[in-house]
């Protein structure tokens, strides 16, 4: 079972809002495997003030492959998540602001994608 850092610990960000941010991810149909359908349950939370996405991966097989993308400047950051030994993975982006898509793809290679915007 994942472990979900607590919201506490990050608080409020200077514009009193908070600083935690549950990013919505919607279910795209990949290329599946015929003989094994699994529906990983993925949540991702960014975390503004240390400029974190926290991943949490619960009942999968395999690996999970994580892609992140700001669509206003064109960074690239990769991460894997092996389900074996973690459920959890901690990914640090560089806080630059701009519209940020993520995209996951699971080893039966079904994918799931989420856009959130740092400003």
């Amino acid at each position: 079972m994942a472990v979900l850092l607590p919201l506490s610990l990050f608080g409020k960000n200077d514009d009193n809002e908070n600083a935690v941010m549950k990013i919505p991810l919607k279910f795209g149909q990949g290329i599946k495997n015929n003989r094994s359908i699994i529906v990983e349950q993925i949540e991702a939370y960014y975390y503004g003030l240390m400029n974190t996405i926290v991943t949490n991966v619960a009942d999968c097989d395999g690996r999970v492959s994580l892609a992140i993308f700001n669509c206003s400047t064109g960074e690239v950051w990769h991460d894997t998540i092996d389900c074996a030994v973690q459920q959890q993975i901690i990914t640090q982006l560089s806080g630059t602001p701009g519209v940020y898509e993520v995209v996951y793809t699971t080893a039966s290679g079904d994918t799931y994608r989420g856009l959130f915007e740092i400003k």
